[in-house]
C-alpha cells in the first residue's frame, strides 16, 4: 500500500534563519552641510559682508564702504512617527517561536533589529526631504516639508548660472563636459572653498564615474582609492563629487555649492535617532514613537550652482 500525502501542504521550514533586516540605503547630507540646532519655529542665519573703497594714503578722513548685517530664515517642519504593534499576531505565526511563553507579552522579540531598521528607515525619510521634500507639489512622505529643490526652484534667478546650466539629462556622453561646465560656473568668490561639493544622485555619479573611465584618463583614480564609497574629486579641481539619496529620483538634478552652504534647522540634533519603543498597558500594545523638526535654508543662493538634468 502506497503513502497517500495529498492532505499535506509541501513543509517549508521558516525556522532555517534569522529574522533579517531590509537594506535602506540611509541618508549621508546631514552629516556634510551645517546642522544649525535649537530651533522650536524659525531661526535665522546671520550674514555679514563688507564693501571696501581703498583710497590712496593722505591725510584726513573720508569714511567709503560699508558692512551689511542681514538674515535668512530657517522654518522647520514638525514630524512624526505612531506606529502599533498587537503582539498576539505574532503568535499565528513562524514569529511565535521567537516569543516568551505565556500571554502577557510586552516586547516585541527581535526589538533591536525592529529599532536598527526603524533608525536605518528614519535617516533615509530625513535625506529623501532634505532634499526632494516639496509642501505644496509632493505627495505622502515627501509633503511634510520643503527641501533645497523647492528651494532653488523657486529661488531660478538668484542662483549661480542657473540659466547657462540646465537641460539634457546627464549621460557617458556629456557628463564629463557638463561637470566641467559646473566647475567652470563657480562663483569666484568660493572657489577656493575647502568643502566645495557637487551633490548628485546615484545613477548621475554612476554615469559620471563611467564617463571618467571611457575617456581613458591615465591619472584617473576614482572613488575605490579616495577613501569614500561613492564620492571622488573632480579631475583637476578642488570639487568633491558626491552621490546622495535624496537625489535619487530628482530628474537629474544637480548641485554644486559648499556645503558649508547648505544649512539643516533641527531642535535637538539627535531627535530623529532618540525614538521611543514602549509597552502601552492600556492599549495592549507596542508602541513606536519619533519625532523631530527639520527645516532647510542655504546661506547664499548666489553660491549655487544648480543643474536641471530632465
Amino acid at each position: 500500500m502506497s503513502l497517500d500525502v495529498s492532505g499535506l501542504s509541501a513543509y517549508t521550514n521558516e525556522n532555517a534563519m534569522s529574522l533579517i533586516k531590509e537594506a535602506i540605503l540611509k541618508g549621508r547630507t546631514a552629516d556634510l552641510i551645517t546642522v544649525q540646532g535649537g530651533v522650536k519655529s524659525a531661526a535665522t542665519i546671520n550674514r555679514l559682508s563688507s564693501t571696501l573703497n581703498a583710497q590712496a594714503g593722505a591725510c584726513g578722513w573720508s569714511a567709503t564702504g560699508s558692512t551689511v548685517l542681514d538674515q535668512r530664515t530657517i522654518t522647520v517642519c514638525d514630524i512624526k512617527i505612531n506606529e502599533a504593534i498587537c503582539l498576539n499576531t505574532l503568535e499565528d505565526y513562524y514569529t511565535q517561536v521567537m516569543m516568551n511563553p505565556g500571554s502577557y507579552n510586552e516586547s516585541i522579540p527581535f526589538e533591536q533589529l525592529f529599532a536598527e531598521n526603524k533608525r536605518e528607515a528614519v535617516s533615509a525619510l530625513i535625506e529623501d526631504l532634505i532634499w526632494r521634500g516639496d509642501v505644496s507639489g509632493g505627495s505622502g512622505n515627501l509633503a511634510l516639508c520643503d527641501g533645497f529643490l523647492d528651494l532653488f526652484n523657486g529661488n531660478q534667478a538668484l542662483l549661480g548660472a542657473y540659466a547657462t546650466y540646465s537641460g539634457s539629462a546627464l549621460s557617458a556622453g556629456n557628463a564629463v563636459a557638463t561637470v566641467d561646465a559646473m566647475v567652470a560656473a563657480v562663483p569666484a568668490n568660493v572657489i577656493g572653498e575647502a568643502d566645495l561639493h557637487l551633490f548628485m544622485s546615484y545613477a548621475d555619479y554612476r554615469t559620471y564615474a563611467t564617463a571618467l573611465r571611457n575617456a581613458n584618463l591615465f591619472a584617473y583614480n576614482g572613488a575605490e582609492n579616495q577613501g569614500q564609497d561613492f564620492s571622488q574629486m573632480v579631475p583637476g579641481t578642488n570639487v568633491r563629487a558626491i552621490a546622495v539619496r535624496g537625489l535619487n529620483g530628482a530628474g537629474g538634478a544637480l548641485v554644486l555649492t559648499p556645503a558649508s552652504n547648505l544649512y539643516l534647522g533641527t531642535d535637538l540634533l539627535n531627535d530623529a535617532e532618540d525614538f521611543k519603543i514602549f509597552y502601552s498597558q492600556d492599549n495592549d500594545e507596542v508602541r513606536f514613537l519619533s519625532k523631530w523638526k527639520m527645516g532647510v535654508q542655504v546661506a547664499y543662493l548666489e553660491n549655487v550652482v544648480y543643474y536641471i538634468g530632465a
